[in-house]
């Protein structure tokens, strides 16, 4: 009895065995032919991707977009198109090392969508980066260019029309409204000189006449009060 005892035990061993063995030779390897780029690793078939990296396998990385203008930008990066707006950021993705066109521009508009000022574009070359850091570009204004904005306390008649750079080559007219409320109304983009004038008419006869003193920085802003 108790060799058969002793039979049925081992009996029972090596079945065991032999199928721990058979278990483990059919279970597949899910790493197996799984190849994660740029210093990511395969867990249970799926790639873990360092920072700064993403997609099935770690092949992907990005690029923000800031814009630090006053109106938003409509931005084409690669053929994929998004709207930043002021003081907002987009970023996109794509294959790490990559170059990429990028394509923007920005101004300020009426109501109805109509430029007003002159358009400010951006068109240039960007490389998604390799390092594991994401880029960030910031899509700035440059000093040649200022923001004007306008605010209206006169106690009777509203703006019907700025010029800037009044009186040379460069002068921009636009038929745009400010209203007399006191408030603060963005225009849009001009050409910052030494000597910028800028002369409004207002819906009688009144007009008004300025030579603002225009910071020389990138982004520059300049607010003029009619009274």
């Amino acid at each position: 009895m108790k060799q058969f005892k002793l039979f049925l035990l081992t009996a029972f061993i090596t079945i065991s065995a032999f199928g721990a063995l058979i278990y483990s030779s059919c279970r597949k390897d899910k790493c197996k032919g799984v190849t994660c780029q740029n210093g990511g690793t395969c867990n249970d078939g799926s790639c873990v991707c360092p920072s700064g990296y993403s997609g099935n396998f770690c092949e992907n990385s990005s690029i923000t977009y800031t814009n630090d203008t006053y109106t938003p930008i409509n931005i084409t990066v690669g053929g994929s198109a998004a709207v930043i707006n002021a003081g907002t950021s987009v970023s996109f993705i794509g294959a790490a090392g990559t170059a990429v066109n990028v394509t923007a521009y920005t101004s300020g508009t009426t109501s109805t969508g109509s430029q007003v000022g002159d358009l400010i574009s951006w068109s240039f070359t960007d490389n998604f980066p390799t390092d594991g850091d994401a880029l960030t570009e910031p899509l700035d204004v440059s000093a040649a260019y200022f923001y004007l904005y306008m605010k209206n306390t006169n106690a009777s008649e509203s703006i019907n029309a700025i010029y800037v750079n009044y009186g040379s080559s460069q002068q921009t007219v636009d038929n745009v409204t400010a209203p007399n409320d006191g408030n603060v109304y963005g225009i849009g983009y001009y050409l910052a000189y030494s000597n910028t004038e800028v002369y409004a008419t207002g819906s009688a006869s009144s007009y008004w006449t300025w030579y603002p003193a225009i910071p020389n920085v990138a982004n520059a802003t300049v607010t003029l009060t009619a009274n």
